[in-house]
């Protein structure tokens, strides 16, 4: 292969992954180079190109903390590869180092045998961030593991040996990135899993479930498991929404659970669910206000004291963080002896902790040639000591000395050296591998595969807790059937059938209802906008278009889209037409919109399928793109009100084929339908309350802003009544966009969800349709009567100001009975006997 030729390590001390000593290529290498060099031109950097498009669709490679839409990581096609037999080393001393770490906190939360016998100095666990005194067992239940899922970062150096760069205990991440990764990469190479036996990840996942369910507490037949989530602007909320799926349990924030008499449950519309396991994505800190870090608003008040009763379990258990400090591995060993009595099979990388008098003199006479890092605050940043100015470094010796506990030093690494698709040719690149491990039983299973990341930054030691940089699958070669695993059959047990969907979080309603909401307000602000720009943009404006542009500035500043002064300006002014085109660049109108939608999005991602979120992400950030681009001209600014009046269709149909008709289901309609009526009172109807004589305009609103112009002029061949017009978009229920068909839809999601949750809302909207019936009806006779005597106008103006009334009541009752749980006010004095 070409690209190969004069492939070789550098520097000269890197171990190559790829080329031995003597210019061959290893064997198990010999596989994935086949079939890239298969390819025909360019074939590879198709396949990239592919994958790499799919990971941003499914957001995996954005990190919502940073700007929308950044990748934060960036994918390589060439796997890494690993032997059967050297995979087995590993996979050995990992779980062993699991043993061993989670046989030291069961001691140092229990009875600290290993600090009376100094094998752990007081320091590197009192003095510790990750140190929850109030999780120490004195009088509960110890959890039965600390660790239940495991996370380490493996090198290799120039020796060919590999050992351990840093543990990940508290919330490990990346086993969710090395699924999706695994699931594209056998898209993206098809051919290579065919001719190559890789082991398969689906197993591990199946083993986690029976993991979970089995560290619940043991009197629990079929406990309830959650993943518990900081929320959608985690760094790795992908991870959590991926693995929630995976695993086939609810995602939870700490807002969804509430602990009462030592018990934990889940707040749903039918009242409180139990929940027995906890597969925790939040840092302990921040897991109850009440023992922990009071400032917190991600925990639950009292889940401290519901693990020391033993009525939920963690995984990983509160606390758990403590022993990634890089300062405790230089007493692995004597641990590993004293506590497993085995010598440590995967050592760690020379390590010196400044808390030592002879370490820290150690480090001192050879600084220069060192890194130094903190260890037990939160700041674990590398510090490369030859790279200091000589202000800096004299900082660094004072800081040191002050306080030489807090640092431990360590020789720079080199990692080893694995091929990597660079966009044209194969080159090397420094790699890390990053293994997962889950509780099995009595011991721990290892994923048969995993993580590989080139470094990012000028040494490996940076940024150990991230993904970034670029993420790789790796593959472990199966040796022959017996590497087949079969799912346990303890995953089938006797459900009873549920339709009810009654099992909804609040939050996920109160969510869903406003998605709707505010989906609908999109297309209501679009389309309201679109009818103004649609008339400016033509250029001469005559007494037609300027009758109805009067009336749309006001609209449009009724929706707070446009400032005031400009929206009420003549629609011939320099004022309104301006600011008519710069409705991209206010950040109250559409640009407000679409970031809520993209916020509720991100919060709702575990709630919508795959191929939805795969659909909807590209195409906001597109209409965003166009929409933020056409500051301040209006013939772009129309195409990108057409392309996001398309965006909601598109939305809309997603939601309307791709999702079950649930308690879920019925909040998103709910919302839009509540939504649609108030603009249709407010906007088509808005107009008509204003003098007859304007009634031409607004009869041509009222279709054009309910999208029945066709529909009408279908009917009635063009000529405007106020009647039939009022009839169409108020009366008429076979019209999606009339008022009748809201409130129709709005009766039947209420009575569908009184019955799935046992809640009822009360009808404020009684017989609101056979009032408007009425007042059509004097519009339906002699013009003279309802023209010029006013009291058809006074009463369509009192009508829609109590139907908007009642809009707003109802909207306020739903938040009461399924989102707040809140009874409604009531004055003193006004409660029945």
């Amino acid at each position: 292969m070409e690209s190969l030729r004069g492939l070789s390590s550098t520097p000269a001390s890197a171990y190559d992954e790829l080329v031995t000593g003597q210019k061959s290529i290893r064997y198990h290498w010999q596989g994935i180079l086949s079939v890239i060099r298969s390819l025909p031109g360019g074939g590879v950097r198709e396949r990239l190109e592919s994958a790499q498009r799919q990971l941003e669709e499914s957001g995996a490679t954005v990190n919502l903390l940073n700007d929308r839409g950044a990748p934060s990581w960036s994918f390589d096609p060439l796997p890494f590869v690993i032997t059967p037999d050297e995979w087995q080393t590993i996979e050995r001393g990992l779980i062993q180092r699991a043993w061993l770490l989670d046989a030291v906190l069961a001691d140092v939360y229990g009875p600290q045998k290993l600090l009376d016998e100094h094998l752990v100095p007081p320091m590197l666990v009192h003095a510790n961030r990750h140190f929850l005194r109030s999780c120490k067992v004195t009088d509960g239940k110890p959890p039965q593991r600390h660790l239940g899922q495991y996370a380490v970062d493996l090198v290799r150096l120039g020796d060919g040996t590999w050992h351990v760069l840093a543990d990940h205990t508290e919330v490990p991440s990346g086993v969710g990135y090395a699924l999706e990764i695994r699931r594209v990469q056998a898209r993206a190479l098809p051919e290579a899993f065919r001719a190559i036996p890789v082991r398969h990840l689906r197993p591990f996942v199946d083993r986690w479930n029976d993991s979970l369910a089995a560290m619940a507490p043991p009197e629990i037949e079929r406990p309830n498991v959650a993943v518990l989530t900081p929320g959608s602007l985690s760094a790795t909320y992908f991870e959590h929404v991926y693995l929630s799926r995976a695993l086939g349990v609810p995602l939870v924030e700490g807002g969804d659970l509430v602990a009462r008499n030592g018990d934990v449950s889940i707040k749903t519309l039918a009242g409180l669910r139990p929940v027995h396991m906890l597969l925790r994505r939040l840092d302990s800190s921040f897991a109850d206000p009440l023992e922990l870090r009071a400032d917190s608003a991600l925990g639950v008040t009292g889940l401290v004291e519901a693990t020391r009763t033993g009525k939920i379990a963690l995984a990983n258990a509160l606390g758990s963080g403590l022993v990634e400090t890089p300062a405790l591995m230089p007493f692995l060993e004597r641990l590993c002896q004293r506590l497993l009595d085995q010598p440590l099979q995967l050592p760690s990388l020379d390590v010196w902790w400044l808390g030592e008098p002879t370490a820290y003199a150690f480090a001192m006479a050879h600084l220069d040639s060192m890194i130094v890092r903190p260890c037990l605050g939160s700041d674990r940043e590398p510090i490369v000591v030859g790279m200091l100015d000589p202000a800096d470094r004299e900082a660094l010796v004072k800081r040191m000395a002050a306080q030489p506990g807090q640092f431990v030093a360590q020789y720079p690494i080199t990692p080893s050296l694995s091929p990597k698709w660079d966009g044209e040719t194969l080159a090397p690149a420094a790699v890390v591998l990053r293994c997962f491990l889950i509780a099995e039983g009595r011991s721990y299973r290892v994923m048969p595969g995993g993580l590989a990341r080139e470094p990012a930054g000028d040494t490996a030691l940076r940024s150990l807790g991230r993904l970034n940089g670029t993420l790789k699958d790796v593959w472990v070669l199966a040796e022959d059937a017996a590497d087949v695993q079969l799912p346990s059959s303890r995953r089938f047990h006797q459900l009873s059938v549920e339709r009810g969907g009654a099992d909804l979080q609040s939050r996920v309603a109160d969510n869903l209802y406003w998605f709707g909401r505010y989906i609908e307000r999109l297309d209501n602000d679009a389309r309201l906008l679109r009818t103004a720009v649609t008339r400016v943009a033509q250029g001469v404006i005559g007494p037609r278009e300027s009758s109805e542009l009067r009336q749309l500035g006001r609209l449009i500043d009724r929706a707070n889209l446009m400032p005031t002064t400009a929206a009420l300006a003549m629609p011939e002014s320099a004022a309104f037409q301006q600011g008519l085109a710069a409705v991209a660049s206010d950040r109250r109108g559409l640009v407000a919109v679409l970031d809520a939608i993209q916020r509720l999005t991100d919060t709702l991602r575990d709630r919508f399928s795959a191929d939805m979120t795969a659909a909807v992400g590209p195409l906001m950030a597109d209409v965003r793109e166009q929409l933020l681009s056409a500051r301040g001209a209006l013939d772009p600014l129309l195409a990108a009100l057409d392309e996001l009046v398309r965006f909601v269709a598109t939305l809309s149909g997603l939601a309307q084929e791709n999702m079950t008709r649930g308690t879920g289901w019925q909040f998103l309609d709910l919302g839009r339908r509540i939504e649609r009526s108030q603009f249709i009172l407010g906007s088509a109807l808005g107009p008509f309350r204003q003098s007859p004589i304007d009634w031409d305009a607004a009869m041509r609103l009222a279709l054009e802003l309910c999208d029945s112009t066709i529909t009408y002029r279908t009917r009635y061949l063009g000529q405007l009544q106020p009647a039939p017009v009022l009839d169409l978009v108020m009366l008429d229920d076979s019209n999606p966009r009339a008022l009748a068909f809201q409130l129709r839809s709005i009766r039947g999601h209420l009575e569908r969800l009184g019955q799935a949750s046992g809640t009822r809302v009360p009808d404020t909207l009684h017989e609101l349709d056979i009032d408007f019936e009425r007042m059509v009806q004097m519009f339906g006779g002699e013009e003279r009567s309802w023209r010029h005597e006013g009291l058809a106008l006074a009463v369509l103006r009192e009508m829609v100001e109590d139907a908007e009334r009642r809009l707003d009541d109802l909207s306020e009752a739903i938040t009461r009975a399924y989102f707040s749980h809140v009874p409604a006010a009531q004055a003193v004095g006004s409660m029945g006997r």
